[in-house]
Parts: C-alpha cells; structure tokens; sequence
C-alpha cells in the first residue's frame, strides 16, 4: 500500500518506476508481482515522466520550447525529441496547425 503522506508516496511511486524501468517485465506483470493497482501505477508512470528529464510543465500546462536557427529555416525542437525543421515565413501557419494538433 501507498504511503499517505506526499512526499513520501512520491518516493514510493519513483522507487517503483524506476525499478519497473530497469525490470524486464511489462507495466501489468510488474503490478501484478508487487500488489500494484495497474491504473495507478500507470498514472504515476506519466505523472513522474519528464520529455527531456529536465524540462518541468508550468502551472499553465506551457513548456518551454526552443527555436534554434539552422541552415534552410529554422527548427522547433519540443522537449519529448520532436522536431520540425525547415520554418519559414511562407509555412508558419502550417507550423502553427501541427502544434495545435500536438497539443
């Protein structure tokens, strides 16, 4: 069972992630041997996940994105390793389109 207290259930929940990372086992074989509730776990799995393991979600659900300048446009590189190369004046709205869809 789950400690109650915040901070310590947080500990509880990345101690058992990151054991579950380095197990060969699937997230419901790793609930299963451990007497985790799968759904639960599964939370915690997203709730402690990082894109770039640095990068933290504002209070607004914003995070930070970078625009670097390349050879042929300019490139979008989002924390989770996606990137969208070649932005230009005549396709930002493109640009713009595909980030919604991401969002």
């Amino acid at each position: 069972m789950a400690p109650t207290d915040s901070t310590d259930r947080i500990t509880f929940w990345q101690d058992h992630v990151t054991a579950w990372q380095v197990s060969d086992l699937t997230q419901k074989a790793y609930c299963e041997a451990h007497g985790l509730r799968y759904a639960t776990f599964g939370y915690w799995v997203r709730k402690l996940r990082t894109p770039s393991g640095d990068h933290q979600e504002s209070a607004s659900g914003f995070i930070p994105v970078t625009l670097s300048p390349v050879d042929g446009g300019l490139v979008l590189a989002l924390p989770n390793g996606l990137e969208i190369r070649g932005i230009e004046a005549n396709n930002l709205g493109l640009v713009r389109d595909l980030l919604g869809m991401l969002a």
